[in-house]
């Protein structure tokens, strides 16, 4: 059985270690947000408990229909029970009062003019990456929906690496840019636990034909397998290494 054929390799690219000069494409890569590094959130403040004095108290029986959560079905029928209470006034304090509407920020105005000056588009990467042993990536790209023009390739990068933000920022010589939100879906595969698992079940283990990339000390690097060698789709597939090259330390 094999886990993933390998059509034949068409093009390979290896890029500069992180801190080195980029290779020159006309094109600079960036994440216009934060990372986010996994952590939960810090959990909110619990509010103060308010000790409330019941005056009077009122409990009235009322029968209900809600529409079904799905269509077809019936609706939901039923007698719930509403209690009203009247309280002595706690002495809460009052809200704070709206603030009075001012002239806009121009500082904020700058940078919506910034923004409508060399902002040129904003576009959608859909992107499927099979992580084998946290070391190499089969990756299926393609931009906008556009899935005749997808290509496969393998690449020495961890894609887990990719999961902790959603949008990058790709900015040309003449300093417009676009945005490109990333549609990631993405699997781990651990090939020592896979072939002792077949040979629990007595199933043969093929290995996966993967070709040759130098290891990520020497930089990202990638090899198309199929699709077309040039394009938006080849584009998107430099800048996410160009991307890693970059900011590949902190996404780490």
């Amino acid at each position: 059985m094999k886990i993933l054929p390998l059509a034949l390799a068409l093009w390979c690219e290896i890029m500069p270690l992180p801190g080195q000069a980029p290779p020159n494409r006309g094109w600079e890569v960036e994440i216009p947000g934060p990372l986010s590094e996994g952590k939960p959130s810090p959990p909110a403040p619990k509010p103060e408990q308010l000790d409330f004095e019941v005056l009077t108290s009122r409990t009235t029986q009322m029968a209900v229909t809600e529409s079904p959560a799905m269509r077809d079905l019936p609706p939901t029928q039923g007698t719930i029970h509403v209690t009203v209470q009247k309280v002595k006034d706690p002495g809460l304090p009052d809200p704070p009062p709206v603030p009075a509407v001012s002239q806009p920020d121009p500082a904020g105005s700058a940078k919506m003019e910034e923004l409508r000056k060399h902002h040129r588009a904003s576009e959608l990467v859909f992107l499927s990456a099979i992580v084998y042993d946290h070391s190499r990536t089969f990756l299926q790209l393609y931009l906008n929906g556009n899935s005749k023009n997808q290509i496969s390739a393998w690449s020495n990068l961890d894609f887990n690496h990719f999961s902790g933000f959603s949008t990058f920022r790709v900015k040309a010589s003449d300093g417009t840019f676009r945005d490109y939100g990333l549609f990631m879906r993405i699997g781990d595969i651990d090939t020592v636990k896979l072939r002792e698992r077949n040979s629990r079940l007595g199933i043969a283990f093929n290995a996966l034909e993967i070709p040759a990339l130098p290891d990520l000390s020497a930089g990202p690097a990638f090899v198309v397998s199929e699709g077309p060698q040039n394009g938006e789709a080849m584009d998107a597939l430099s800048q996410l290494h160009d991307l890693y090259r970059q900011e590949g330390l902190r996404m780490a």
